[in-house]
């Protein structure tokens, strides 16, 4: 073998090297961060991620996966939405069900009342709903009503709070 083909066959054998190594480097890709006051970073989305919105003018709430982030744009079922466009960020809370626990705290209290009810006519004293019981039954409904309430949080975009891209690449703004 001589050094023509030895040069040759180590020139393939380091091409294939690095195809090798570009493709295990990670994949760079921008997100998407929901800031509060321009500093406090709420929420964050990847590409993949799921998402709910409001744009302006609209009062229906998009939802679905993030297919691309670009620069000032992602896109949503197909279609690229401005950031500009977008009026409100749709959260759902995951990590506790509120509305279920909204609901059972909601049927606590006629179950109050019924148990000062019960209460009530074993000891024999008149008459079987007393302010003290309708105050603290009317406090539980209403603290059923509010955590209820709060699985989703909307975000609106304004002051407050901000949408922003990072780019995942320094080297894209050169």
């Amino acid at each position: 073998m001589n050094t023509k083909n030895i040069h040759r066959l180590g020139l393939v054998f380091t091409i294939i090297m690095l195809s090798f190594s570009v493709q295990s480097l990670p994949q760079t890709q921008n997100h998407l961060i929901l800031k509060k006051n321009g500093y406090h970073n709420r929420l964050h989305y990847f590409t993949g991620d799921s998402i709910s919105l409001i744009r302006i003018g609209n009062t229906y709430i998009e939802n679905g996966r993030i297919q691309g982030i670009g620069i000032d744009e992602i896109i949503l079922g197909g279609k690229i939405i401005q950031l500009s466009e977008i009026s409100s960020i749709v959260y759902t809370r995951k990590s506790f069900n509120y509305a279920a626990g909204g609901q059972m705290i909601l049927m606590a209290s006629p179950l109050y009342l019924l148990l000062g009810a019960v209460n009530a006519l074993i000891q024999g004293i008149r008459p079987l709903w007393s302010s003290g019981n309708l105050i603290v039954a009317g406090t539980i409904a209403a603290t059923g009503i509010l955590v209820s309430t709060l699985q989703v949080r909307k975000f609106d975009l304004g002051k407050k709070f901000q949408l922003r891209i990072v780019q995942s690449d320094p080297m894209l703004n050169h």
